[in-house]
Order: structure tokens, then sequence, then C-alpha cells
């Protein structure tokens, strides 16, 4: 298994994750709540991808180390 930081995510698990950082931008924009719009794009994955989804979102914003 690779080291955290150097997982590869599939191309199309790559853009959930573009488009979950775009909602949640989004939210801090507009005010407009995106949970549902993430939770379906979540919804499609299985648990192991939903798992690396969480991971990348995790390595990449640095709000969710606090």
């Amino acid at each position: 298994m690779a080291p955290a930081q150097t997982r590869q995510l599939r191309p199309e698990l790559e853009d959930i994750v573009d488009e979950i950082f775009g909602l949640r931008a989004l939210a801090a924009s507009t005010g407009y709540m995106t949970f549902r719009s993430q939770r379906e794009l979540l919804s499609k994955l299985s648990a192991k991808d939903q798992a690396a989804v969480g991971h990348a979102l995790y390595l990449r914003d640095p709000n969710l180390k606090k």
C-alpha cells in the first residue's frame, strides 16, 4: 500500500473531491447549504471509494486538521 501522502485517486474520484470543494466554496460564499448535493455525489460510491475521497479531503483541507 502506498504511503498516505502519495496515494493517487482515480480520475473520477478526484473529480468528486474537486466538486465537493466547489460546493463547499459555494456554501461559504453564499450561505447556500450544499449538504444534500455533497451526499448525492458520495452516495454513488462504494464504502472504499468514500473512504478514499474522505482521506483526500482531509489531506487537502486545512480546516479538517484542527
